[in-house]
């Protein structure tokens, strides 16, 4: 398995960053996250066991709340678009990634 979501700066490391965040945003609800990262939610799945991206039922539960928390957050966003992925820096325009 390869460790390049670990190292910052890397593609992998914005796609695993931006399903997390897809998670969270959702409250941890799979098909809203895969509906918000605009993929299959079996892509999902198989992107959470690629990315090794763990969460249990507590994180599900508490997903609500930690999203208000982070509603001002301006951490870059990832999306894919027509099969490219574009990374969307706070006020500047999409480009691709």
């Amino acid at each position: 398995m390869s460790i390049d979501h670990q190292v910052e700066g890397t593609m992998a490391y914005a796609q695993r960053a931006a399903i997390q965040s897809a998670l969270r945003l959702s409250s941890y609800n799979l098909s809203a996250a895969a509906e918000r990262l605009r993929i299959g939610r079996t892509t999902l799945y198989r992107l959470i066991d690629q990315y090794d991206i763990k969460f249990d039922e507590e994180a599900r539960r508490s997903g609500a709340t930690r999203r208000r928390r982070s509603a001002g957050n301006s951490q870059p966003r990832v999306t894919l678009v027509d099969g490219n992925w574009y990374l969307e820096q706070r006020g500047n325009a999409a480009r691709r990634a």
